[in-house]
This record gives structure tokens, sequence and C-alpha cells, in this order.
């Protein structure tokens, strides 16, 4: 960089000369950085891209006002610069779906989610899913939210198999707030859903301080649970789902830094794709985690509280008297509770002071001791120290929202709140029609139930479709502060829709008949089970004829039908609908050659709905099915152990007795050694033994006429083959027939 006070006027040095150039050089071919465009995300954050794709966030200590324009002033890479910005008013852009099973509202600003979902579920009327033109019905209240890093975006996942194909009406309701508490308006569309794109691995992942035994398989979709079926390193792998997209493979122990293989097979979404190539080949490389865990930061929450974010998931019991409190001059003022139930990279800590100093602040520091450790055992590198300061609470808890479920009246608050339920206070709830300005309902404060997080306070109740007042008394809660700061009387308006007199009664399986055997008692070529479902009750909508023929709701054994099995519907209910059945047989074939054991097998009916979108009880039969493989011949070998032996084996066992020397024809050399021949001819066949056992032993006299047993591993041995004769009448324990005209070779 040339100096700012450099004499231009003086004799140049040639060091002058080429920083100056170099100067010119950069000012004429590096762009100038510029603002591409600013966005507000709230009133205090605006998002700024820039001429070369970056962006950077900027805070402001100056709220914007929505819909006026704003120039911002603010530094970056150590140039200012300004830009022009106006703040939108709240709204939803837009409401898509990915693909079938899941909804994606997109807003213009964060949104406080507390007022879309609680307990990660969406709350209900606050997004409504119509199904239009016979589109499948799908649950919107309950089903699972996740917001993006930014809240401004809500992905709904609907439950169990329930999936989205056709035309959907999507309301969202003007429920919603903004992080800042502003109200985002109404918004209707109509969303049309065809998911024709199969799914696919998005990541394959295992992390272990030595070894695991566990593989995280991540899909770009949601996939069906039930049916897939898994190999890690050419093992079979139990599958467990962990979320709609990620499941757990457990298998044997895996070493960090190796590689292994993985195989995925039947890997369907809910709109029925199959993945392809179908199985799915990848690999995963377990990854070696030695790192000590990182303390990212420590936030005081109210005045008796701490947030403690990790770099990563660590061990809830490791903390536990694990983290101390101490004052100003390093005096100890005990260990703090841990809030946090389970393992997390967030844990929330409780004080354990008794109350704070007359000034109304403490502070001070915390000590986490070094044996704090992650998931996989790794500890703290050493004893960490975080400074704290605690300040007096004097903030009232307020409402954020009211509304009504299946568990009855529910409302939420800002902050943590403790419920007084000994004493005999007889402060009430009072709940008022607004139409005939009637009492309702009155509920006992003490007999609300306070969820886990201490943020909900439900009370049972059952109210019809209106509108209502609810009046909050007065101390109706206190905060979880030393100052138990009391709730304020309020009131909250409670809009309830009419009921909902659509189907809400599940399908049942009445029958599963299995077929292995004819009348005559003859094992027929293709295993069938009859499955007998009957859609009952004054509301019945009929049942999914799409659930019904998809081989994804049954399984044998709890694994995916074989490759080839289909169901198909044999019969529906006299008068019924053939779109919509009230009783219907379905017969889901299995392909006989996959049937390689005679033994008992459970055949599971878990995946029938009805039009509403009921979804029937698992029903399950065990039966026994008979072995329809024909044994094959597989392997020959000159034995280890004796070289005068050729061992044979087969593709399971069969019945010694069933084989003869003349069920093979032997080649040595090229030229038959039958046993019908006049030649030199193999001498004898046995069953084998110990490791050889479903084998048999075969032995040849002397190729050179002489007395004795041919050593098979000779010189002049150059190739033996073996094959199996058309009149073989070799079979398995169930009977099957050998397969005939298969030839291996020896040698």
């Amino acid at each position: 960089m040339v100096a700012k006070d450099t004499n231009f006027k003086a004799n140049a040095s040639r060091s002058l000369v080429v920083e100056t150039a170099y100067a010119v050089d950069q000012k004429l071919t590096v762009p100038q950085l510029t603002v591409a465009s600013a966005e507000a995300v709230s009133p205090t954050k605006v998002v700024v891209t820039f001429s070369d794709k970056t962006t950077t966030t900027v805070e402001l200590t100056t709220a914007l006002v929505a819909g006026v324009e704003t120039t911002i002033n603010f530094k970056h890479q150590e140039k200012d610069f300004t830009a022009k910005v106006t703040l939108q008013a709240p709204k939803v852009v837009s409401v898509t779906a990915p693909n079938s099973k899941q909804l994606v509202v997109k807003f213009n600003r964060a949104v406080d989610g507390d007022t879309v979902a609680e307990d990660g579920k969406l709350i209900k009327d606050v997004v409504q899913v119509t199904a239009l033109s016979g589109a499948p019905v799908v649950t919107a209240a309950g089903a699972e939210v996740s917001f993006s890093t930014d809240n401004t975006e809500a992905t709904i996942t609907f439950p169990g198999l329930e999936y989205l194909k056709g035309q959907y009406t999507v309301v969202v309701n003007d429920k919603i707030k903004t992080t800042s508490g502003e109200v985002v308006p109404a918004f209707t569309n109509i969303v049309p859903v065809a998911d024709t794109v199969a799914p696919t691995v998005a990541t394959v992942n295992a992390v272990a301080k030595a070894t695991t035994n566990k593989v995280y398989v991540k899909f770009s979709e949601p996939v069906k649970p039930a049916g897939i079926i898994a190999y890690v390193n050419g093992a079979a792998a139990t599958v467990q789902r962990d979320t709609y997209d990620t499941f757990v493979l457990t298998t044997g122990n895996l070493n960090s830094g190796t590689t292994y293989d993985v195989s995925l097979t039947n890997v369907s979404d809910f709109a029925g794709n199959v993945a392809n190539p179908n199985p799915i080949k990848t690999s995963v490389t377990v990854v070696s985690d030695v790192a000590a865990p990182v303390i990212k930061s420590v936030t005081p929450v109210g005045d008796r509280y701490v947030e403690v974010k990790f770099d990563k998931k660590v061990n809830r019991d490791s903390l536990v008297g694990n983290v101390r409190l101490l004052d100003a001059n390093g005096e100890s003022k005990g260990v703090f509770y841990v809030s946090t139930s389970s393992d997390s990279d967030t844990i929330k800590l409780r004080s354990p002071l008794s109350a704070l100093p007359t000034s109304g602040t403490f502070t001070g520091s915390i000590v986490f001791g070094q044996s704090v450790r992650d998931t996989l055992g790794n500890t703290l590198s050493a004893a960490a120290t975080q400074a704290i300061t605690f300040t007096k609470d004097t903030s009232a808890p307020g409402v954020t929202s009211a509304t009504y479920s299946n568990k009855g009246l529910v409302i939420k608050f800002n902050e943590e709140v403790i419920l007084d339920t000994a004493g005999t206070n007889n402060r009430q709830i009072l709940v008022i029609n607004n139409k005939t300005g009637q009492q309702a309902a009155t509920l006992n404060v003490r007999a609300g139930s306070l969820s886990a997080d201490k943020k909900t306070l439900t009370y049972a109740v059952s109210l019809s479709g209106a509108d209502y007042t609810v009046r909050l008394p007065q101390g109706l809660v206190t905060d979880d502060s030393f100052s138990t700061n009391p709730f304020a009387s309020t009131t909250v308006a409670l809009a309830i829709e009419a009921a909902n007199t659509s189907d809400v009664t599940r399908p049942e399986v009445v029958s599963i008949t299995p077929h292995d055997k004819d009348a005559a008692g003859t094992v027929i070529a293709d295993v069938y089970y009859d499955v007998v479902v009957k859609d009952s009750g004054s509301d019945a909508s009929g049942l999914n004829v799409a659930t019904l023929t998809d081989v994804n709701s049954y399984t044998l054994n709890s694994k995916a039908l074989p490759l080839g099995a289909y169901p198909v519907i044999t019969s529906i209910g006299t008068g019924d609908d053939a779109a919509a059945p009230k009783t219907a047989t379905v017969r889901v074939y299995i392909p006989g050659n996959t049937i390689t054991k005679t033994e008992d097998y459970t055949f599971q009916v878990f995946g029938i709905a009805d039009k509403a979108g009921n979804g029937i009880i698992a029903v399950e039969k065990k039966s026994e099915l008979t072995d329809r493989v024909k044994p094959t011949l597989t392997t020959a070998a000159v034995s280890s152990g004796d070289n005068t032996v050729l061992v044979i084996g087969f593709s399971e066992d069969v019945k010694a007795s069933t084989v003869q020397l003349a069920d093979f024809e032997f080649s040595i050399n090229g030229v038959s050694q039958n046993a019908d021949k006049s030649n030199v001819k193999p001498a004898s066949i046995a069953p084998g033994a110990g490791s050889d056992a479903g084998k048999f032993y075969v032995t040849f006299d002397k190729l050179d006429g002489t007395t004795g047993k041919q050593n098979l591993n000779a010189n002049d041995v150059n190739s033996i083959e073996v094959k199996v004769n058309a009149s073989a009448n070799i079979t398995d324990d169930a009977g099957n027939l050998i397969t005939t005209g298969t030839v291996v070779t020896g040698k």
C-alpha cells in the first residue's frame, strides 16, 4: 500500500514505483464492492447483499417504521456503506409443497414460533388445509413444524402415512405474529401437489470416538418408515426412524476412520416414488471425534436461570453437580440445578442463589468441571470459567395467545411461569360467549396443568363453536423469578370453529387369511393373503383405495414385501363405490421363490386408511409357509484335508437319502467319468461332516486304472467339472426337486 504522506514531487525509489503501479492496477482491475440490495427482516435487523454475492446482517439501534424508506449507515470490511431500506408490512410470501408430505410457509419477516406451534406441533386453526376434488385428506392440527434458522420459513410435516396429492386450499390465519409482535395478515392460496420425484440420499454419516454401531442416513425428503432394508458392509442392519427424512441404521462395531459400504432397498416417498436405483448403493466413513466440547455462550434467562450453548451435544448428566457459581470474591455459592432433561447442545441451568443482593444485581462467574463431556465421552480440555451477571426481573408475565384444542383451553405465556396449586384460593377464569353474553365456563385457576417448559397452561373444558372472551384474573400465575412478578388481569379473545362432523372413525381389518397350499394340501406356486377391511360408522367416508393397493401397506416378518409382491382388490361390498368402498378384500401375492424356509412368518397390515385419513390399528397374522425354492448345486472343490476327496455343496440342505452318484456327471480333464461308463468312474459319495455338514464327499478310482483313489491335486489333473443330470431326484426337506443341468467347476 502507498503511504498517504508520500512526497510525489521527490525522486521516486524503485519500491515506490512498484507500490504505486500495483495500487493503480488494483484500482483499475478490482471492481469496487457495492450494495446490491438491502432487506429488513425485522424492525432492527437488515440483511445486506453486496455486488460479489456476499451478505452481512446489520443490527440497528433505532427500529425501522413499516412503510417508511430509511437510509442506514454501516461498516463492512472496514469500509463505510449506506443503503436505503423500507420495512415491509409482515405477510405470507408463499405456500408451496416441496414433496407429497410437507408444506412450506414462507414469510417476509421472522415470525414468533410460539404463535405457530406448541411443543413442535401446529396449533389448531393456525394453518388450515382443505382437500379439493377428492384429493387425500390431511390433518393440519398437530402436524410437526420446524423453522428455518432465521424463522422466516415454517415447514409443516403431516402425520403418519398422510400425504398430499392433487389440489388443496391452504389458509394461513391471522393468528401468527412476528418476533416484534406484529400480526401477520391472513393468506389464502390453492396449492397443487404432483410429486413425481423419487427420494435420494442427501447425507450419510457416522461419528465415533473409537467405535460406533450407528449410521445416520438423511434423505432428500420424508420417506415411508416401513419396508426399508439396509445393509452395512454386507451385514443386515436394523432401521429406525429418527425424523421423517432421517433414519438410524444399527449394525455391528464400526471403527473411526474406516469406510463402509451402505445399501438401502425399498426406499419410497409418500407419493409412492421408489428410489432409483433400487437398492441405493453408497458408503460412509466413520468420522473420528476426539475434540473436547466448547462452550460457545452463557446467557442469563431472567434473574435465576442461564442458558449454556455448546458446539455439540453434551451429556446432560455430566453437568449434574459439576457446575458451580462463584461470587465476585471467588466464594462458592453452590452448584447449579440442571433444568434440561436430555442430552443437548443447549443446556438450561438454575441458579443456586436463594435471592439477589439488595442492589438487585449479582456479578460473579460460573465454573464448569473438566469432567463435563459430550455424548461420545470427550471431556472439556480443562475446567472452564465464564463471567455472569444476574439482574432483578421486574416485568410481569403476559399472555401471547389463548387457543382451544382437544386438550381444552390452552393459554401461552411470554416467559416461564409458576402456578400456585396449594391452598384454597378461589380465583376463577371466566369464559363468556360473545353472542349470548352468558358464561360458557367457569374454571378454577388451580385446576390448570402447566407444561414442562412452564410456558403453557391448559384447562380441561368442553366448548362449542363460537366466539368467546376469556377473562384471566390478577395473579393467575407469577413468573419464575426471585421477584415472582404477578400476572395482571386481562381479557383475551378465543374463536372456536363449529364442530367438524367429518369421519373420525378408524377402518378395521376384519380378517387375514393366508394361502400356502390348495384344498388337496399341495403347495401352490405363490403365497397369497386375503385381507378383508371395513370402514364402518354413520360418518364412514369409505376406504382409501390407494392405501389398499400400496405394497408398502404390508410387511412380512417386519420387512418390506419381497420384490415382485403386489396387492390387488378382489372384491368390494355390494353397492359400494369402487373409488371409496366401505368393505374390500385385498389379495396380497408374494412370489413363491422368495419363501426359502419352511417356518412361521408374520404378515402385518398397517398402512391402510380411509378417505378422511384415519389409519387402521396394525394387525398381524402368524402362519407357517412352505419352502418353495429348489436346491441348486453351487460348489465343488478339492478338500484341503484330503486331496482324494471332491467336496460338493448346495444352496440349501438336501436329503442325504436322495443323493446318488448317478445324479451327477463328473468330468476330469474334459473326459466324462460317469458311474455308468466303462472307463474309470466315481467310486463313492457320502455326506460331509463337521464344518462340511450339508455337503457331500466324492472320491474317484485312479485315472491310470491302478488300485486306489485318485489324487485330485495331481499334476495330470487339470480340470474337474460336476453337472446335475436331468434324471436327478435330489430334494430338500420340503420336497423341492433340485435344479437340473447346473454345471460347476471344481478345479
